[in-house]
C-alpha cells in the first residue's frame, strides 16, 4: 500500500490572485524580451543551420531525417507548425521560413520553461515567493535568453525535462499512477530530443527505491520477492523468446525496410512492460508503477522518433559519433576550443562570469548548499527515527539527484559547451530563490499576534518564545527553517507554533497557542 501524505495549502506572497497577476506579468514580460530577437542574426548559427536544412528535407512521403546528432521531436515539430502557417504565409516551408517557424517554437517552450519553474518551487516549497524569484531569474536569463531564440534542441530539452521533474514530485509526495504516466510521457519525449535526458532515470530510480521500502511488508518479505523476481525474469525471458521467434524466419520489415534486431527489441518490450506491470500489482505497486511508466516513455519514444528503429544503422552510427566526440575520442575543429580546459571547473566558470553572472551564480552556489544539507539532515533523521518507511523525505532531493547526476555525467566531457547543462538551470535557480526568499519575511510574531487578537505585553512574550519551544538543533536551524513545509496534519503542536512565527502570512492560529492566549487573558484584562 502506497503511504501519502496530505500537502500543506501554499503560502501567498501577498493573495493567490494577485500572486497569479504577478506571475503573468513576469511570463508575458519573458515573452516580450524573447519574441523581438526572432529574426535577428537568421544563419549565423551551425547548429540550426543544420536543423533547418534536415527540417527542409522533410516531406509527407519521407520522414526520415536521416540526421540523429538532435532528436527528431523539434525537426517534426517545426515542420509541423510551419505547415500550419502555410495558408497564412506562402514562405513558410521555404528555407528561410523554417527558420522563423522553428525559432517561434523554441520561443514558446523558453517561455513555458518560465511558467514551470514557478510551479516547480510552489510544488517544493508551498510559498509563492519562491515560485515568483524562480520565475524572474528564469525570465530574465540572458543564456536561456538567448537560446530561445535560436532553433535548436537544448530549450526543448529543458522544458521536457523540467515537466518530467515536476510529475516525478508530484509521484513522490501522492504516489498516483497518472504522475508516473506523465513522467514516462515526457521523459520518451526529452529522449526523442536529445539523449542526454537517460539521466531522469536516476531520480526515478530513487523515487521507485523510498516507494518500495513504505509498502515492503515487515515479515513475509522473501516471499514477496520470490514472486516479484519470477514474474519480472519470467516477463523478460517471453520477450526473449518472442525476439528470437521474430527473427527466425527472416528480419520484419516496417516502410519496407528491414529492422535491426536490437532496433525491433525496443518497441516490442512495450507490451511485455505493460503485461509485467499488470501481474506486479498484487505485489509491489511501486514496481507496478515503474514499469507502467517504462512502457509508456518506451512507447512514446518510438511514436516521436521512429526513425531511430527503421533507420536504427544511422541512428547507432551518428549517436557513437556525437558520443566520441564529446568524449574528446573525435576532434572535429570545432572542439579543439576546449584543448586543456579542466573539467567542472570549466562550467563553473562559464556560469559565474557570462550565462548566470557572479550575483546570481553565488546565490545558485548557496542555495545547492543549503538545500543539500536539508535533504541530507531530512534523511539521517527519518533514518535515526525509524520514519523512512512511513514518512516521505523532502522533495528537494528529486531535483538535487537529477541535477548532480546530470552534472557528474556531463561536466567531465572534453567537449564542454554551455548549454549543455540548461536543463539543470530551473531547479538551479529554484534553490536560489528559496535561498533568497528566506531575506523576504514579514515581523516574526505580527501574523501570530494580529490572527489571536492579543496585544498585551505576556502574549507577545509567549508569541516571541514560541521557537524556543520547537525541537530544532540550533546547529541545523538554518537547514530546516527554509526548507519545503511539512504536511499540518503531521506536524506536532511546537513545530506548528514555530512554523507559524516564520510563516509569511497570517495563517490561523495554532490551538496550543490560543488556548494559552485565552488563559493569559483571563487573568489580566486586555489593553482594549
Amino acid at each position: 500500500m502506497t503511504i501519502t501524505q496530505p500537502q500543506a495549502r501554499p503560502h501567498w506572497l501577498i493573495s493567490k490572485r494577485w500572486d497569479l497577476i504577478i506571475l503573468a506579468v513576469i511570463v508575458i514580460g519573458s515573452s516580450l524580451i524573447r519574441i523581438p530577437g526572432i529574426p535577428h542574426g537568421i544563419g549565423f548559427h551551425p547548429d540550426e543551420r543544420h536543423m533547418v536544412q534536415v527540417t527542409e528535407s522533410l516531406t509527407r512521403n519521407q520522414m526520415n531525417p536521416k540526421s540523429f546528432a538532435y532528436g527528431s521531436v523539434s525537426f517534426y515539430a517545426a515542420w509541423g507548425f510551419a505547415h500550419l502557417l502555410q495558408p497564412f504565409w506562402k514562405q513558410a516551408v521555404t528555407y528561410d521560413g523554417f527558420f522563423y517557424s522553428g525559432r517561434i517554437f523554441c520561443t514558446v517552450m523558453g517561455t513555458l520553461t518560465v511558467a514551470l519553474s514557478y510551479y516547480l518551487a510552489l510544488l517544493i516549497y508551498r510559498r509563492s515567493v519562491v515560485g515568483l524569484i524562480a520565475a524572474f531569474l528564469m525570465g530574465c536569463n540572458v543564456f536561456h535568453l538567448q537560446l530561445s531564440r535560436y532553433f535548436t534542441s537544448d530549450i526543448t530539452l529543458t522544458t521536457f525535462s523540467l515537466i518530467s521533474i515536476i510529475a516525478l514530485i508530484k509521484a513522490h509526495q501522492r504516489g498516483s499512477l497518472a504522475s508516473f504516466l506523465v513522467f514516462g510521457i515526457c521523459a520518451g519525449l526529452a529522449t526523442a530530443t536529445k539523449i542526454s535526458s537517460v539521466f531522469l532515470l536516476a531520480p526515478l530510480g530513487l523515487v521507485i527505491g523510498l516507494a518500495v521500502i513504505k509498502e515492503w511488508p515487515p515479515t513475509g518479505g522473501t516471499v514477496r520477492f520470490t514472486k516479484i523476481f519470477a514474474i519480472i525474469v519470467g516477463g523478460l525471458t517471453v520477450l526473449g523468446a518472442s525476439l528470437f521467434l521474430t527473427y527466425w524466419k527472416g528480419y520484419p520489415r516496417i516502410f519496407h525496410q528491414r529492422i535491426a534486431q536490437q532496433a525491433f527489441l525496443i518497441p516490442l518490450s512495450v507490451p511485455f512492460l505493460f503485461g509485467i506491470s499488470l501481474l506486479l500489482r498484487k505485489q509491489s505497486l511501486a514496481l507496478s508503477k515503474l514499469f507502467a511508466c517504462l512502457s509508456i516513455g518506451t512507447l512514446i519514444f518510438v511514436l516521436a522518433e521512429p526513425y531511430a528503429i527503421i533507420d536504427f544503422q544511422t541512428f547507432s552510427r551518428q549517436t557513437q559519433e556525437q558520443t566520441n566526440m564529446v568524449r574528446g575520442i573525435w576532434r572535429p575543429p570545432y572542439t579543439v576550443q576546449y584543448e586543456n580546459t579542466v573539467a567542472y571547473l570549466y562550467h563553473l566558470k562559464q556560469m559565474l562570469w557570462y550565462t548566470m553572472g557572479w550575483p546570481v551564480f553565488i546565490a545558485v552556489a548557496l542555495g545547492v548548499v543549503v538545500a543539500s544539507g536539508r535533504v541530507f539532515v531530512d534523511l539521517l533523521d527519518k533514518v535515526f527515527r525509524g520514519e523512512l518507511a512511513t514518512k516521505s523525505l523532502t522533495p528537494e532531493m528529486i531535483p538535487l539527484v537529477f541535477a548532480a547526476v546530470f552534472f557528474i555525467a556531463t561536466g567531465h566531457f572534453q567537449v564542454k559547451f554551455p548549454r549543455y547543462l540548461l536543463p539543470l538551470y530551473p531547479m538551479l535557480f529554484t534553490f536560489a530563490a528559496a535561498l533568497l526568499a528566506s531575506c523576504i519575511r514579514k515581523p516574526k510574531n505580527r501574523g501570530l499576534a494580529t490572527a489571536a487578537g492579543a496585544h498585551d505585553t505576556k502574549t507577545q512574550k509567549l508569541v516571541a518564545s514560541a521557537p524556543l519551544l520547537a525541537p530544532v538543533d540550533t546547529s541545523t536551524s538554518i537547514l530546516r527553517s527554509e526548507g519545503p513545509l511539512e504536511p499540518a496534519e503531521k506536524a506536532d503542536d511546537q513545530s506548528e507554533t514555530a512554523a507559524l512565527v516564520f510563516s509569511d502570512t497570517s495563517p490561523a492560529v495554532s490551538e496550543s497557542s490560543s488556548e494559552a492566549s485565552s488563559e493569559i487573558a483571563k487573568e489580566e484584562p486586555s489593553n482594549e
